[in-house]
């Protein structure tokens, strides 16, 4: 095992969200569905925009918090499922939309697993709010997903 600080872990899901918004633009270019273009076109821009508030949440924490050092034991990779994506296939709404998930329940695993390692009750929280912020982004693509079936 690793150690590794709170600080790294934050890099690690900010490159996470800008990777995950480079494969949906990716695969933007090779649906064929205007409906499923729209989602993945939302979706590169909803990572995009999260990347960008893990950087400021990272920006705006403490630097106790920051350099916190704890046990890494993470042992699953949250890039497996951008791995994992076959570029050569037409996606369609319903399986973008469980790779969308997929990427979630990835994160979601992280921040709960660093929630429990963190020794400091301060870097506990900035995990548990972590986790609800990813819980209610979660919740609105779902939404924005049924807005789109809508249409």
């Amino acid at each position: 095992m690793r150690f590794e600080q709170t600080v790294d872990v934050l890099e690690h899901v900010g490159l996470f969200h800008r990777k995950a918004a480079e494969l949906y633009r990716t695969l933007t270019g090779r649906v064929s569905s205007p409906r499923v273009k729209m989602l993945l076109d939302y979706m590169a821009r909803h990572e995009d925009r999260v990347a960008l508030s893990v950087r400021e949440y990272r920006d705006e924490s403490r630097p106790q918090v920051l350099s916190s050092w704890f046990k890494y034991s993470h042992d699953k990779d949250i890039f497996a499922p951008l791995k994992e994506v076959d570029l050569d296939r037409d996606y369609d709404f319903d399986d973008v939309l469980d790779l969308a998930l997929a990427l979630d329940s990835k994160l979601l695993e992280l921040y709960r697993d660093m929630s429990t390692q963190a020794v400091s009750p301060e870097v506990k929280d900035m995990f548990n709010s972590l986790l609800l912020r990813e819980m209610e982004e979660k919740q609105k693509l779902m939404r924005a997903a049924a807005g789109l079936l809508d249409l």
